[in-house]
């Protein structure tokens, strides 16, 4: 006879949650920073991650081989320097955050 597997209940979705913790919505337009896109517009905020994934993307095949490498480092920051100026133009108050000194920092 086979026995059915104990149930974790924790993530049952008509349940809450054992230890009483529950999961909290985030309301994006509650951040302290409200001013930026980012945390204002969903649309930004997805252009921006996109960009964000593609430099991710870049410094991760750096010196690998592969069709996605730039070959040097002076290439990355080449790279980096138009995904960053493209952040600029959607968000400076992020691009700000994220680059407080400048692209060539």
């Amino acid at each position: 006879m086979r026995t059915a597997k104990p149930v974790d209940r924790r993530y049952q979705s008509n349940k809450k949650p054992i230890h009483g913790k529950s999961k909290r919505k985030v309301n994006m337009k509650t951040r302290k920073d409200g001013t930026s896109p980012y945390f204002t517009n969903k649309s930004v905020r997805v252009k921006i991650d996109k960009l964000l994934h593609e430099n991710a993307v870049i410094w991760s095949n750096l010196g690998t081989g592969t069709t996605l490498d730039d070959k040097s480092r002076g290439e990355g920051e080449k790279s980096w320097a138009v995904i960053a100026t493209k952040i600029k133009e959607l968000d400076e108050s992020f691009f700000n955050r994220i680059c407080p000194y400048g692209i060539d920092s």
